[in-house]
């Protein structure tokens, strides 16, 4: 199989772009939310590259019919809207805010030496690619229109901004690839609303799903017995989603359980080992 022309550039600007990336997040201007190796970041940006690269695929239909499929110019583009986009997302995803800031002024300049008509009048992080008209455009220009529903309890109401949209999307496309999630942030923020409006909506033909909420007095057995109770028994030690399904598992509060006698959480370490 011959490789198609943008796939060499695509690889080495990648590159290029992560170990540039890394250096700067390494540096004093940033400080990451949660502490993470070399090798965190950049499997994250290989995710979002393949998680990227199928929303692509997807949106071919739209863009040039059911039957065809976009041509190699059109892809040496996507590729790269789908580099930067990646780079935005892991490399720059785990630092808080004042850092974002200070990303967002560096990752610009490296934007410009291979892609002019990024938007600038914002932070990097504000938009998304538009694969039908090969730019990138403001989050807020696809934020659904707020429905009061009255029957929903106050604490459940989530009121779509920019920010729902965007990590819902990434959500979204990660758990469709089969990629494991974390969502950090502050208290109160609406992490935990945005994934079970997420969950609530998912389609239950292709998920199904399960919560369980970690406290200081979690233990892994109280981890197993959520996952007796959502899989279903396959073999003798073999479990798993219903047949056709995938499972989603939201595990709120994941930092509380305590500290046991060596310093580990073992509910956190039971998890762990079930993502490896």
């Amino acid at each position: 199989m011959i490789e198609p022309k943008w796939v060499q550039p695509f690889i080495a600007k990648l590159e290029q772009f992560m170990k540039e990336s890394l250096v700067f997040v390494r540096s004093p201007k940033c400080k990451e939310m949660i502490p993470s190796v070399d090798v965190n970041l950049v499997k994250n940006t290989l995710n979002i590259v393949d998680m990227m690269f199928r929303v692509q695929k997807d949106s071919e239909k739209d863009v040039y019919g059911a039957h065809h499929h976009a041509p190699e110019k059109d892809m040496a583009e996507y590729s790269t809207l789908i580099l930067i986009f990646s780079i935005i997302w892991s490399m720059g995803a785990n630092i808080n805010d004042a850092s974002k800031r200070e990303f967002s002024q560096f990752f610009k300049m490296k934007i410009m030496t291979m892609y002019t008509k990024f938007p600038y009048d914002g932070e990097v992080f504000d938009f998304f690619i538009d694969f039908k008209s090969q730019t990138f455009k403001h989050w807020s220009g696809i934020v659904d229109e707020f429905e009061y529903d009255r029957d929903l309890p106050y604490f459940d109401i989530l009121v779509p901004t920019p920010d729902t949209v965007k990590y819902k999307f990434l959500v979204q496309n990660l758990m469709r690839c089969g990629f494991n999630v974390l969502i950090s942030g502050d208290t109160g923020v609406g992490k935990s609303v945005i994934i079970k409006d997420f969950l609530v909506k998912s389609n239950s033909e292709e998920f199904d799903e399960g919560s369980i909420n970690f406290s200081a007095q979690t233990s892994s057995q109280n981890l197993m017995d959520v996952f007796y109770s959502k899989l279903k028994k396959k073999r003798k030690d073999l479990y798993g989603p219903p047949p056709g399904k995938k499972m989603l598992l939201f595990i709120d509060d994941v930092n509380m359980p305590q500290l046991d006698r060596y310093g580990s959480q073992p509910p956190v370490e039971l998890l762990r080992q079930v993502i490896d």
